[in-house]
């Protein structure tokens, strides 16, 4: 009679646990996905993140905006001087807001960013996946 009792008390835990641990590691997946984008394709890290004296991404300041750290090679249109920190989204900017950036090229107000920030046209499923990243960074 014990065995079926803690049969039955493995069963509720299961039930209550199973559905919330399924929604956690869909969401771990996205996170880790975007991360991979973020560092690996999209190279965000690379302007986002400011450099040591070495001219190595400093890790401790990771994607909380830095000097670009190169010139254009065009006299005009003129490049931004800083990349944005985007560590927990851009300031004042929905998930929403960034998908929308990342699959369209135009930002919250309609305008695409200055350069060297290129024109992305990424999936649905990679655009969100990047902003729930850095939305994790907060």
């Amino acid at each position: 009679m014990s065995c079926i009792v803690l049969i039955l008390i493995g069963s509720v835990v299961l039930a209550v646990i199973a559905p919330t641990a399924s929604v956690s590691t869909a969401q771990d997946h996205q996170i880790a996905r975007g991360k991979y984008l973020v560092m690996h394709v999209a190279m965000c890290v690379q302007c986002h993140t400011p450099r040591n004296k070495q001219g190595e991404l400093d890790q401790s300041q990771l994607l909380k905006g830095a000097p670009i750290p190169l010139e254009s090679p065009f006299s005009s249109p003129t490049w931004a001087f800083e990349a944005p920190k985007i560590a927990g989204l851009p300031g004042g900017w929905t998930e929403e807001d960034l998908v929308r950036l990342l699959q369209t090229g135009r930002g919250p107000r309609g305008m695409p960013p200055r350069l060297p920030m290129p024109p992305f046209r990424m999936t649905q499923e990679d655009a969100s996946a990047v902003a729930a990243y850095l939305k994790s960074l907060q």
